[in-house]
C-alpha cells in the first residue's frame, strides 16, 4: 500500500507543474489565469499567446503524464507492487494534480493533454484512437472543447474494445473528470456561444 501512496503523491506533485502558468510567465510575463478563459491549460495559451506557445504548453502537459506513468512503474518494479495497478494509480493523480494543483490554489486546466499523455504511457492504442476521434470532432466542429470531451468519452469504449477491463474505472473518471472541467463549454456549446477554433473573441 505505502509503494502506491509514494505513486499518488509524486503523480499528483508533477501534475501540479503547470506548463500553461510556466510558459506564459516566461513567454510573456502574465499569469495565464487573469487571460482569456482564465484557464491554465493549451487552449487558452493558444488563444492568448500564439500556436508555438500553445503547442509547448500541450506537450509539456502531455510530457508530464507519460512521466508520470514511467515513474509509477520504476516504483512498482522496485517494491515488487502490481505494475498495472501502479499505472492507473499515476494517471489519476497526475491528472487531478493538473486539474486542482495546490500550488495554484487547486485552479488548473481541464486534464486532456495530461490525460492523454497518461494514457499513451498505459495504452498507446487506446489513447492514439481517442485522439484520432478529438481530430476528427475539431476538423468537423471547429470545437476544441466538444473534441475534447467526446475524444475522452471514448476511451472507456476503447479498452472495454480491446478487453482492458481494468482500465474501465480510470477512464470513467478521465470522463467525469474532463466533463466536470468542461462544463462552461459544454453550456456555449448548447447556448450556441461557444468559441470556435481560429475564430476571434468579439
Amino acid at each position: 500500500m505505502l509503494g502506491y501512496i509514494v505513486i499518488a503523491i509524486i503523480a499528483y506533485l508533477l501534475g501540479n507543474i503547470s506548463t500553461s502558468y510556466i510558459i506564459a510567465k516566461r513567454v510573456a510575463g502574465i499569469d495565464i489565469r487573469t487571460k482569456g478563459s482564465g484557464n491554465a491549460g493549451s487552449t487558452n495559451v493558444l488563444r492568448t499567446l500564439g500556436k508555438k506557445a500553445g503547442v509547448m504548453t500541450f506537450l509539456g502537459d502531455v510530457l508530464k503524464g507519460m512521466i508520470a506513468v514511467l515513474i509509477a512503474y520504476i516504483i512498482a518494479k522496485l517494491v515488487n507492487i502490481d505494475i498495472i495497478t501502479a499505472k492507473y494509480v499515476a494517471v489519476v493523480f497526475v491528472v487531478a494534480g493538473h486539474n486542482w494543483p495546490v500550488f495554484l490554489g487547486f485552479r488548473g486546466g481541464k486534464g486532456v493533454a495530461t490525460s492523454l499523455g497518461a494514457m499513451l504511457a498505459v495504452n498507446p492504442i487506446a489513447a492514439l484512437s481517442c485522439l484520432g476521434v478529438f481530430i476528427v470532432i475539431v476538423l468537423i466542429t471547429k470545437y476544441i472543447s466538444l473534441g475534447s470531451v467526446l475524444g475522452i468519452a471514448c476511451s472507456p469504449i476503447f479498452m472495454y474494445l480491446m478487453k482492458k477491463n481494468e482500465g474501465i474505472p480510470v477512464t470513467i473518471f478521465l470522463v467525469l473528470s474532463v466533463i466536470y472541467t468542461h462544463r462552461e463549454n459544454i453550456k456555449r456549446i448548447l447556448n450556441g456561444t461557444e468559441r470556435k477554433l481560429g475564430e476571434k473573441k468579439n
